[in-house]
């Protein structure tokens, strides 16, 4: 199908083919061949590197065959990338005590404490300021009145499909036209475009600049990253990492059927955590923390999303007379994961994002259970409501996770890292819990209690955790080297005290050394480095997912090398070549992956080999010949016609 694809694009180049006749033989091509679309578009981006069409033809016919994938696919009814929110609709309430007709939704909805309606906030009598708007430039307004899969935004991001909608606007998947000129592998974006229901309010336009500013302030892996802010005739938008997962109010939904295991739902709760408290690390609180501002990534790594209506935690005199739109004016909060002051519309506190996220832990903890069932925080002190303790957490992390779901804001924790360690107190690195684990190990395994006696006397890896665990990585690494030469009960004690070290250095090893989006091919190194984690926790639930993203890697790596073997070879693109579309470049690459791969044994190649040689000399091309030779012998140097052939070479040559 990819060489009619191809035949078809340069009959339209050439003048011979009408569009309409090519979206229509596209159309049918697209429907029969799921991939056929990714081909043309490879093809389009191959000419446009060779420099056979310009910039403006690689954009008309990119944009055509975007367009006409999408109808076929919307055609065909099959099913797109799973969304990244739910449908988080924005209310207007006069009361707070009206959330009580929903409180089973996850809605984030606008609590007015100022007794002002939202339009009268774009003007300040005082001062006679105006509050900056969307401005409307009617010889562009109609543009994108039906804004949606197929709308190209600043001649560069092709929208390809809804992803969701958020509270200030619609989320869609888009491609970057400049990346797939770049030849980026990866040229898909999210891109959130400010809706006509959010314009109505004063600061809109501001509102999402904010939003894409502080989100671009907080550079962190848990966190999703946010490129760029702009606008195309009346749509604003902001463009955003493009994610592959599916939200964590999606999870939470079918935790009643298929719970997760503890060691999962701690894992999520750490990840969670870690980008909560480096957004606070940089004063910046998110205000709206819930599951549906959370995602989970296919290799099981979670990200915080739309900080749309975050708020600093402190602010000097001079930032709130610079301030021309402040987030607080719209009060906006979730029900059932919104403190007593949130809805009161005091100022922000940490502790506001520690209760969201105590509730969030809470009902990955607790198979999608809300800890109050979804009443809201105004309510619960009122009724009495208390969670219920979850079986299989600790005394420790009970407590932790009740006093950060506490009601009050003075009592409930203050921090995101003491939350953290709370909640890992199970794997707790204490010196107390450290060695009871390993007393009941030592017992259990019947080691004897003459070795643990002498062994607790010293002390001495207890300290080196402790140093490890301060940051000292050196020390980590020598560790991990000489783990397995310790005494059996060393190494339990070791395991037990740095498992979280320990995986993160096995997890950025095996990046080091296998990433094929970045050029890193070595997958039976990172065979062997999971190997070695997994000797010591065969149980871990992080590694498991490592195993299974980069077998995938490993899949579509192959399925993409093993296509272009096909390809070069069909052609007789044997030896090395000035464009490095040869089989010399994929055959190393097919032997860093896999060096028992059965095409690295393809006897039909080496026939191919000589053949072509044999060709060249009856030609008494023999330069030409020995190439082949020579490239043949590196990949099949045990071939005696390939060997007896080079020989004669090398006599014609000296004679």
């Amino acid at each position: 199908m990819s060489e009619v694809c191809e035949s078809l694009i340069d009959d339209y180049l050439s003048g011979s083919l009408l569009q309409n006749d090519l979206e229509e033989s596209l159309t049918s091509i697209f429907s029969t061949t799921a991939s056929s679309h990714t081909d043309a578009q490879g093809y389009i981006q191959d000419l446009f590197t060779r420099s056979k069409i310009d910039r403006e033809q690689f954009a008309e016919i990119s944009n055509l065959i975007s367009k006409v994938n999408i109808q076929s696919t919307i055609s065909s009814n099959t099913d797109c990338d799973i969304s990244y929110f739910a449908e988080d609709k924005t209310l207007h309430l006069t009361d707070s005590d009206e959330f009580q007709e929903d409180i089973s939704s996850d809605k984030t909805v606008i609590v007015r404490v100022d007794g002002k309606e939202p339009d009268t906030l774009n003007t300040d009598e005082n001062s006679g300021t105006l509050t900056p708007e969307i401005v409307e430039k009617p010889h562009r307004s109609k543009r994108y009145e039906n804004l949606g899969p197929g709308v190209t935004l600043k001649e560069r991001f092709i929208l390809l499909e809804k992803l969701g909608r958020g509270g200030m606007g619609v989320v869609f998947k888009a491609k970057d036209l400049l990346k797939v000129e770049a030849q980026d592998k990866d040229p898909y974006v999210a891109i959130k475009v400010l809706t006509d229901a959010f314009k109505k309010y004063s600061g809109s336009f501001i509102a999402l600049q904010r939003e894409a500013s502080k989100a671009q302030r907080l550079a962190h892996p848990n966190i999703a990253t946010v490129y760029d802010f702009d606008r195309d005739a009346n749509t604003v938008f902001m463009t955003m990492e493009y994610l592959k997962g599916k939200p964590l109010n999606q999870l939470i939904k079918e935790l009643s059927k298929k719970p997760l295991k503890m060691d999962h739902a701690l894992y999520i709760i750490d990840e969670l955590c870690g980008g909560l408290a480096y957004a606070h690390e940089k004063l910046l609180i998110h205000s709206d923390f819930k599951p549906g501002n959370c995602f989970l990534l296919n290799d099981g790594h979670v990200k915080l999303l739309d900080f749309g209506i975050a708020r600093a935690s402190t602010q000097s005199d001079e930032e709130r007379d610079s301030t021309m739109f402040d987030p607080a004016k719209l009060c906006a909060v979730t029900p059932a994961y919104a403190t007593p002051e949130m809805f009161a519309g005091m100022n922000p506190d940490p502790r506001d994002d520690i209760y969201g996220l105590a509730c969030v832990a809470y009902q990955l903890l607790a198979g999608g259970k809300h800890p109050y069932n979804k009443v809201a925080s105004p309510k619960i002190k009122e009724l009495g409501i208390k969670p219920k303790p979850i079986k299989g957490l600790n005394r420790r992390q009970q407590k932790t996770l009740a006093k950060a779901l506490t009601v009050n804001r003075d009592d409930r924790i203050e921090t995101v890292d003491m939350f953290a360690e709370g909640m890992r107190s199970k794997k707790s690195h204490t010196k107390q819990i450290i060695l009871a684990t390993l007393f009941v190990f030592v017992i259990a395994a019947g080691i004897g209690y003459k070795p643990i006696i002498a062994f607790l006397d010293e002390q001495q890896l207890y300290d080196k955790i402790q140093l490890i665990k301060q940051g000292d990585k050196a020390l980590l690494i020598e560790t991990i080297w000489s783990l397995e030469q310790l005494e059996e009960v060393q190494q339990k004690f070791i395991s037990v005290g740095l498992r979280r070290e320990i995986i993160t250095y096995y997890r950025e090893r095996i990046r080091s050394v296998f990433r094929p989006k970045e050029g890193l091919y070595d997958y039976p190194q990172a065979l062997s480095l999971l190997g070695q984690a997994k000797r010591h926790y065969p149980d871990s639930v992080a590694l498991s997912t490592i195993e299974d993203q980069i077998k995938d890697q490993r899949d579509r790596l192959m399925s993409s090398l093993t296509s272009l073997y096909d390809r070069y070879k069909n052609a007789k693109k044997l030896v090395k070549s000035e464009s490095g579309e040869d089989l010399t470049t994929v055959i190393p690459l097919i032997k860093r992956v896999d060096p028992k791969h059965y095409l690295l044994k393809d006897k039909k190649l080496a026939d191919l080999y000589l053949t072509e040689a044999e060709r060249f000399i009856t030609k008494r091309r023999y330069k030409d010949a020995s190439r082949y030779i020579i490239t043949g012998l590196k990949l099949f140097p045990e071939d005696t016609r390939l060997q007896s052939l080079n020989k004669q070479i090398n006599a014609q040559f000296i004679n």
